[in-house]
């Protein structure tokens, strides 16, 4: 059983670039797996790290089994690129490929639609909105849809285009089309976006003004994932102790040691300073720990969603 703020079947998954959306994407996807749950997760025409973090090949453009949990649940991924995207969606509308290849070979055409603003975001977020539509006979073909969403940098535009175009565009079918994704994802029993940090303070000064944004838009805000919290070093008896050790004469032969210590202790209270600034976004905040291996792969990631669950009290079902 997921807690509410993980119950969505559409979870987007969004912040600055570097600061871990890919990683909480794919622990996302796993406890969904783990429930169970089929669970597509779609990158945006990116340097693909989903499969990569499941001990799999890329994917590419084609929506492809990556994992599978005991209990059933199964993860599947796909790199959505504009062009594919352009034409999956042309054709559904079109219906004929001849007829595709007539209207949007035409050099004209494909000139206007490269000027066109926008156009790549909402061909991808088309081609994700379809996958919710997708049904396995009377049932949804996914359980769940999770996107790993543009960083903030260009993030505002593809979750607000679908509504410029609705705004813009008074009928038809393009309106239609544009209103039904603004109708998704504003739905807050349909979808989530869970914003993603680093507990420093670029990152979080860049989070506070676009969770402003995205709260001004009507968007359904999820849980905010702080990744790379560092792990208290000492507990409070340890740190009393320490600090009578650095009040004592300094050794020489531990000025190195002491040094690295005082660093060590100086990050951790200038994170906890970030997070009392992130506290006043009201959002369940989720710390991901800083993990210190030479290879960040499955595994990591099963620390951190076993980290993540023990937070938002969903069980982290075991995967072998």
């Amino acid at each position: 059983m997921l807690p509410p703020l993980l119950d969505r079947r559409f979870v987007l998954v969004t912040g600055k670039g570097g600061v871990g959306k890919s990683t909480v994407t794919a622990l996302l996807a796993r406890i969904a797996a783990a429930q169970g749950h089929r669970t597509l997760v779609c990158e945006l025409n990116t340097r693909e790290r989903i499969p990569e973090l499941f001990g799999h090949a890329s994917v590419g453009g084609t929506v492809t089994q990556i994992a599978s949990h005991p209990s059933g649940g199964e993860v599947w991924s796909v790199n959505i690129q504009p062009a594919m995207a352009m034409e999956e969606y042309a054709l559904m509308k079109l219906r004929f490929k001849t007829l595709y290849k007539i209207v949007f070979d035409n050099p004209l055409v494909q000139s206007a639609i490269r000027l066109l603003p926008g156009v790549n975001h909402l061909t991808m977020m088309g081609k994700a909105f379809n996958h919710e539509r997708e049904t396995n006979g009377d049932r949804p073909a996914w359980d769940r849809i999770i996107i790993d969403a543009p960083a903030t940098g260009h993030g505002l535009t593809f979750f607000q285009l679908p509504k410029i175009i609705r705004d813009a565009v008074p009928a038809g079918n393009l309106h239609q089309e544009a209103d039904d994704m603004w109708s998704l994802l504003t739905d807050p029993t349909r979808t989530a976006v869970h914003l993603v940090c680093l507990p420093e303070e670029l990152p979080v000064q860049e989070t506070l003004e676009f969770h402003a944004r995205l709260k001004a838009l009507g968007l359904p805000l999820g849980a905010l994932f702080v990744n790379m919290v560092p792990p208290p070093l000492l507990t409070e008896a340890q740190q009393a102790e320490f600090a009578q050790m650095l009040a004592a004469p300094e050794d020489p032969a531990m000025a190195s040691l002491w040094q690295t210590a005082r660093v060590r202790l100086s990050r951790e209270a200038m994170a906890a300073n970030q997070l009392e600034r992130l506290a006043g976004l009201k959002l369940t905040q989720v710390h991901l720990p800083t993990i210190y291996t030479e290879t960040f792969d499955e595994a990591a990631i099963g620390t951190l969603a076993d980290a993540a669950c023990a937070q938002l009290g969903c069980e982290a079902a075991p995967w072998r």
